[in-house]
């Protein structure tokens, strides 16, 4: 192979390496109570996790696109209608009767919005408890790292019992 052509694709992985870093750092910087993942790293080369009494737990995995994927479960519902709603705006997803409406008092259920744009999926789970769960694939880092940012500001202000 031509110097030339080696040296581009060295250069090439040294970009997508300091992309993945700069994706992660986004991320970690989002929603504090990401780590990194100890094993197994689930389907990706960079997987966040964490686990937080009250505040639920999940993971963040970014692929070798630089998409991310959001999988958290036991949320307050609240805090996940009110970032949700702060970062998309009302009425982007849809409910369980296919009609879009705010997710803030919404009942149980399952509530989507596919972004035709970006090619990324959202769903949220409401159940009977007000406890929500979000599986969001193939999402662009900046929108990641915005709902992440708003999800931490709406947790910030959940009351914890003990406090």
């Amino acid at each position: 192979m031509q110097a030339a052509v080696t040296s581009a694709i060295d250069d090439f992985a040294l970009a997508w390496k300091k992309c993945q870093a700069s994706a992660t750092h986004a991320i970690l910087a989002a929603f504090p109570p990401l780590d990194h993942a100890k094993t197994p790293t689930y389907c990706c080369d960079i997987t966040l996790s964490y686990r937080q009494a009250e505040m639920g737990e999940g993971r963040v995995c970014i692929d070798t696109f630089c998409r991310a994927t959001i999988a958290f479960e036991d949320l307050p519902q609240d805090a996940v209608a009110e970032a949700i709603d702060a970062s998309f705006g009302i009425m982007w997803f849809d409910g369980p009767d296919g009609v879009s409406l705010p997710l803030s008092g919404a009942g149980p259920g399952v509530y989507t919005y596919d972004d035709e744009t970006t090619c990324a999926d959202y769903e949220i789970v409401f159940d009977a408890h007000g406890r929500a769960a979000l599986s969001f694939t193939d999402i662009p880092v900046p929108d990641a790292a915005t709902i992440l940012h708003t999800l931490t500001t709406a947790l910030s202000r959940e009351e914890v019992p003990g406090d």
